[in-house]
């Protein structure tokens, strides 16, 4: 009786305790508030000269669109929203698995019609990274979504940094690269495995 009540107990706390947790530490806006979930942020350099936000663009007319990094500044691009993977988390925390859509885009006369939930696009290698794309699906964690999943790290000071290494599947091997740009055909394209953008989280 005694070994099934304390079974019982481990159950309840493996069950209750977020399985995508990786730190119980909440990500901080540049107001220093918790970040949260479908609220929209930009995501902007820490300190001028680093550049300005990020936007969306087609490389000649081809499907999907890539995500940049304007270069002019002062630009705030365009705002995106966060979702975790656990759904239950009411504010973005640290080294969990997230969703980022952009919102606000506005589509012109173009044949591309994805979603515009960041993707890790490994078809896209090259030999500065894999590139980062749209048209993910978003939420349902497992191991037919691992392109979508990323994490905000901590950096020093209020800096953060976006990395791609998702743990929604425990057993399934990935690759881990945190996200920057790279000057590519006069833009600068966000790639994974490459020198991470220092980030800050502005409040749309």
């Amino acid at each position: 009786m005694e070994k099934t009540m304390m079974f019982t107990f481990f159950l309840a706390a493996l069950f209750s305790t977020n399985f995508f947790t990786g730190s119980s530490k909440p990500v901080l806006d540049t107001e220093g508030y918790p970040v949260r979930p479908g609220v929209k942020y930009y995501i902007l350099p820490p300190s001028p000269g680093a550049g300005a936000g990020l936007t969306l663009a087609t490389n000649k007319g081809e499907c999907p669109y890539e995500i940049v990094q304007i270069v002019s500044e002062p630009s705030n691009g365009l705002p995106v929203t966060f979702s975790p993977a656990n759904a239950r988390d009411r504010v973005i925390q640290l080294n969990n698995d997230l969703n980022i859509k952009f919102t606000d885009f506005q589509q012109k006369e173009t044949t591309c019609h994805e979603s515009q939930v960041w993707k890790f696009d490994s078809s896209q290698q090259q030999e500065a990274g894999s590139f980062v794309t749209v048209g993910g699906v978003e939420g349902r964690p497992g191991p037919e979504t691992l392109p979508i999943w990323f994490k905000i790290q901590k950096e020093r000071n209020n800096y953060y940094k976006i990395q791609y290494c998702p743990s929604v599947c425990r057993r399934c091997r990935v690759m881990c690269g945190d996200v920057g740009p790279v000057f590519q055909d006069n833009r600068k394209r966000l790639a994974v495995n490459t020198s991470p953008l220092s980030v800050v989280f502005k409040r749309a």
